[in-house]
């Protein structure tokens, strides 16, 4: 029985592990959907630069898909959704947990560290 326990825990550990090693470098929606369910994936804060989105629905929503920064200047490209569209050359705060956006806020540009800057600034 404790064998079994003990190899039923360690299974769960090796596919929460491999769960966010998939999802460490992807945006898509499968890869944000492991990562908010997943304990071992950090919350962290994304900075981007708003573009045009990539598609707009029916009914008003914006999908976008973009490089963000964190405040180290490591980057990762990003998919999130915006209730409208937003405005374009805009900076935005992500409070995220791996491939998953939770919430965005719109920040000054100097309310956006240095190093994130750099990156996001760079790309067009």
């Amino acid at each position: 029985m404790i064998k079994k326990l003990i190899g039923l825990c360690a299974g769960v550990l090796i596919l929460l592990f491999g769960a966010s090693i998939y999802s460490k470098n992807s945006s898509s929606e499968v890869a944000a959907i492991l990562d908010q369910l997943n304990p071992l994936v950090p919350k962290s804060e994304l900075y981007v630069k708003t573009t045009a989105p990539q598609s707009v629905n029916g009914y008003g929503t914006a999908s976008y898909q973009q490089l963000a920064a964190d405040e180290n200047g490591k980057t990762r490209t990003i998919q999130f959704n915006g209730l409208s569209e937003l405005k374009t050359d805009r900076y935005l705060k992500l409070s995220s947990k791996g491939a998953h956006i939770e919430t965005y806020e719109e920040v000054n540009r100097d309310q956006v560290p240095e190093s994130a800057l750099k990156e996001i600034d760079t790309q067009r």
